[in-house]
This record gives C-alpha cells, structure tokens and sequence, in this order.
C-alpha cells in the first residue's frame, strides 16, 4: 500500500466588516497614520495635549531653528540638541534667536538626528558643521511648498513651550549646583507639562516623583506651575490692571 496523501490545510482569512455588517472596532488614528506612513494631525479630544504627533510642524520647526542660526550657520548636532532641549553654555546665544527650543523635546536625541538627515536627503538643508538652509528649504519654511519628509515626530505645543522651558533651566541649574542630572527626568518633565499639578499631593501622584524631589523641589515646581498657569489668563500689562485712583489735595475755597 502507499502512503496516504497528506491533506493540506487552507487558511483563510477572515475580512474587517464594513458599515454593511457589524461595525468593527475604531482604530486609534495616530496608530493607523503610523501604519500607513500618512501625515496625519493629531486629533485633540480632552484639550490641547502638551505634545503630539506631527508631520508638517516638526519640519517647520526644525528649518526655523536652522534659519535662526549666526552666519555661517551651527553644526548639525547643536541643532539637533536645541530643537531637543538641551543646554549648553555655550548655545545661550543660539537659543535666545529662537523659540523652537525644546520643541521636540519628547523624543530621543538619535531620533531628532535621523530626522534632521532626512531634511538633508531631502534637499531643504546642507551642511553638517555649518548648517544651512537651501533655496527649496527657504520654500518650504515660507509655505510656498509642501514638506516631503514623512517621518512624524512629536511636538511640543506652542502654548506649554515657557512652562519647558523653566523646567529645563531648572533640571540645568540643580546639574550645576548639586552634580544631580537625573533629579527631574524627562518622563517627569512630559507628565509636569501634561497634569500641571498645583499642589504637593497631586504631584506627588506622578510616577517617578520620589520623597527628593518632593521635599527639596516640590514647593518650587508648583510654584513655576502655578506662575505659568496664571500668565496665560491673567493680563500682565500695565493698561489691563485695575488702576488705583490717586487721592489729590483737595482745592481751599
């Protein structure tokens, strides 16, 4: 007798119903954006987040900083570093051109790097010790044409940038005085700028908040916050004050 043949299984694969059927679960959009590799914004649901995924934006901000730059322009790594918020004393100049700094703060330094190569592959930069924008560079930055590059990076808001920024100088200056980087970490910082909290206990929630940093930081980061928080609703010049009338001498009849 021979061998009996042997059966072969068939898959099959089972297709995501459509609105005719019963309607599948929704895919988050920034992780069907990601799978497609489409530019694709952010959508904010619950108020404007600190930082989300963008595509045009982390363009504009990296060719902006680029453009702020002294003739004959920095070096591909300062760029790099300022964009993600990074201080050195000798890039104080640098940083005060610009307000881009820390803009892409959340992600890692070799990840702003990659991207910054990829402005140089796409022919809106040149230069890696001295930086510069090209003529189709100056283009994109002036909206007069589309970014290319596809890679979505995560960007800071606009509105939470002055708050990032005090906590950077803050995390900078306890590296001067106490040799400690590591007292406010960058998964710290994200959650400061997310949550805001004004208080010792709600900070205290914070994962990666220990008894330190509550104790010897905590009256001052909710200080920051809570000047931070009372700028952006409170009118800071001198016209929008309440004024105080002046009490003259009264006239003798």
């Amino acid at each position: 007798m021979g061998r009996k043949p042997k059966k072969t299984k068939v898959v099959t694969t089972r297709k995501r119903k459509t609105a005719a059927g019963k309607p599948s679960e929704p895919m988050d959009p920034l992780l069907t954006a990601e799978l497609e590799g489409e530019l694709v914004e952010a959508q904010e649901v619950e108020g404007e987040k600190p930082f989300a995924f963008r595509g045009r934006e982390a363009v504009q901000e990296a060719l902006e900083t680029v453009a702020k730059m002294p003739y004959p322009g920095v070096g591909l790594r300062t760029i790099a570093g300022i964009l993600r918020g990074e201080l050195r004393a000798n890039w104080l100049s640098y940083i005060a051109r610009t307000e881009t700094w820390g803009a892409l703060f959340p992600n890692p330094l070799p990840a702003v790097e990659s991207f910054l190569q990829d402005l140089v592959r796409a022919g809106y930069i040149e230069g890696s010790h001295f930086t510069r924008l090209t003529e189709r560079g100056q283009g994109v930055l002036s909206n007069q044409e589309a970014p290319a590059v596809r890679r979505r990076m995560k960007v800071i808001s606009p509105s939470v940038r002055p708050l990032l920024w005090k906590l950077l100088l803050l995390r900078a200056r306890l590296a001067n005085e106490r040799k400690a980087p590591g007292l406010l970490k960058d998964e710290v910082i994200l959650q400061l700028l997310e949550r805001q909290p004004t208080t010792l206990e709600e900070l205290k929630q914070l994962k990666g908040v220990g008894k330190f940093i509550l104790q010897r930081l905590g009256e001052e980061i909710i200080r920051l916050i809570q000047q931070f928080r009372s700028s952006g609703k409170e009118p800071t010049d001198e016209t929008s004050q309440p004024k105080v009338k002046k009490r003259g001498r009264k006239k003798m009849a």
